[in-house]
């Protein structure tokens, strides 16, 4: 598995490991470079690189792409590793209709245009993260029908002329 191998299934994006050193960050410059300085080869590592730099804009994303064991940070802090993918495609030409990840970017934002899917997403992540929270609402569920049931059946027995 190459780590240009992004995906979009189902909302979650599959974005495999990469380890960020300093070979790593020095391959990454040449790569694009060497894509920037020749027009007839693939631009493979400069979509990839535009891809991570909207993806890393604060050092708090480098960490929790880092504790979903996605990126491996050898480079320093998060600060740095946000510094290094901000200029790594800085004055570099991009066509997103060109890249290998053109379907992939159209996808992510009408994913994203749908509401519904970003609210529900929040709200499961939320109230759902973990099994005891899932099992606690689904309890307060199961409570609130059987004391609607109780409720219903009360109030039949005393309005019907049986019970009075």
């Amino acid at each position: 598995v190459s780590f240009l191998d992004i995906r979009f299934c189902n909302g979650v994006l599959e974005i495999p490991h990469v380890v960020i050193d300093n070979l790593r960050t020095d391959l990454l410059m040449n790569f694009v470079a060497f894509e920037q300085c020749y027009s007839h080869c693939s631009k493979h590592v400069t979509s990839y690189a535009a891809f991570m730099s909207c993806l890393i804009r604060t050092p708090e994303d480098v960490s929790f792409l880092c504790d979903k064991k996605i990126v491996e940070n050898y480079l320093g802090t998060d600060e740095e590793v946000v510094h290094f993918f901000k200029n790594l495609g800085k004055g570099v030409t991009f066509d997103i209709d060109k890249s290998y990840l053109r379907k992939l970017f159209k996808e992510v934002n009408e994913y994203h245009r749908n509401m519904w899917h970003v609210r529900w997403e929040g709200f499961r992540s939320k109230y759902f993260g973990t099994p005891w929270s899932f099992l606690s609402a689904l309890a307060a569920v199961i409570l609130l029908l059987l004391t609607a049931i109780q409720t219903f059946f009360t109030v039949y027995e005393y309005a019907s002329p049986s019970g009075a």
